[in-house]
């Protein structure tokens, strides 16, 4: 049963970290705390489950769609949100319109899709396998190995590729990343799309696995991405990774062997402990936040 649980929460973990990049990365490059972040992700999720329950479509198409969906719905709160209000001076008006972007997104997927928990279609085998004696659930073997490649897939866009460098460049200087030529508001806007399209990918993965849905998770996403940020160190990519697996096997082993009305609270236990130790996070640094 251990072995079973472990997985869960390293699948847990994988998805939270997929969930927190968008997040941390937003953060890291303009000191914005993007509120709207889980209700960006669910909104897609949602979308998907509308895609595959009502229309029956393929799930390939359904799932790119709505993770398309996610990302361009990201960027136009950046766009109209967000742009603006970059050179204020005064971040408490940021924080004030990322937290009217996502009760304008959270409200609008209300009258679209209820509060009401749904049920999240299936899309992958459901079986058991024996792994070392122990009986595991097959949907939570793949689920992993999805979410550990986009990961991959993701570091190796950021190391490898011309976009994936700018946006290191500007992560670590916006002012010098503009003299070298770098256009600062497309770099920006892709980060919000990347940062909703993998957000999107975590919240299908985490339906599919519990087969269950609900618009409340997009607010818990937001939590649950800013505690794992701040937990591995904003900004630092090892450090999502860090944060997002502490996050998850901690939640599923206090769930499991002690209640899961204890989860959170034990959760920001542990966040309180690290932050004492280390104010920057596990992986922060204190001159500044890198990916």
């Amino acid at each position: 049963m251990f072995i079973d649980v472990l997985i869960v929460g390293v699948m847990v973990g994988a998805i939270y970290t997929l969930v927190t990049i968008g997040y941390s990365m937003v953060y890291g490059m303009l000191k914005l705390m993007n509120f709207a972040h889980g209700d960006v992700y669910i909104f897609g999720t949602l979308l998907c489950y509308t895609l595959l329950a009502k229309y029956q479509l393929n799930p390939f198409l359904a799932i790119l769609i709505a993770v398309l969906s996610g990302g361009a719905l990201a960027s136009l709160v950046e766009f109209l949100a967000y742009r603006r209000l970059r050179a204020s001076q005064h971040r408490m008006i940021s924080m004030i319109t990322a937290l009217g972007a996502a009760y304008v997104i959270q409200n609008n997927s209300e009258r679209t899709w209820s509060s009401q928990v749904l049920p999240f279609p299936s899309l992958f085998p459901t079986h058991q396998i024996e792994f070392l004696g122990h009986e595991i659930s097959v949907t939570h073997v793949v689920t992993l190995l999805v979410a550990v490649f986009f990961i991959i897939a993701f570091n190796i866009f950021l190391k490898r590729h011309k976009i994936g460098k700018a946006i290191l460049c500007v992560s670590q200087d916006i002012p010098t990343a503009s003299l070298m030529g770098i256009p600062i508001n497309k770099i920006i806007s892709v980060v919000y799309f990347m940062g909703g399209v993998l957000g999107v990918i975590g919240g299908i993965l985490y339906s599919t696995s519990y087969n269950a849905i609900s618009l409340g998770m997009g607010f818990r996403g937001t939590i649950v991405a800013f505690t794992a940020a701040v937990i591995g160190g904003i900004g630092s990519m090892s450090g999502t990774l860090i944060g997002g697996m502490i996050l998850g096997i901690t939640e599923n082993l206090v769930s499991v062997y002690i209640s899961s009305s204890y989860r959170d609270s034990i959760t920001f236990m542990i966040l309180i402990i690290i932050l004492l130790f280390k104010p920057t996070g596990i992986m922060g640094s204190v001159e500044k936040d890198k990916l």
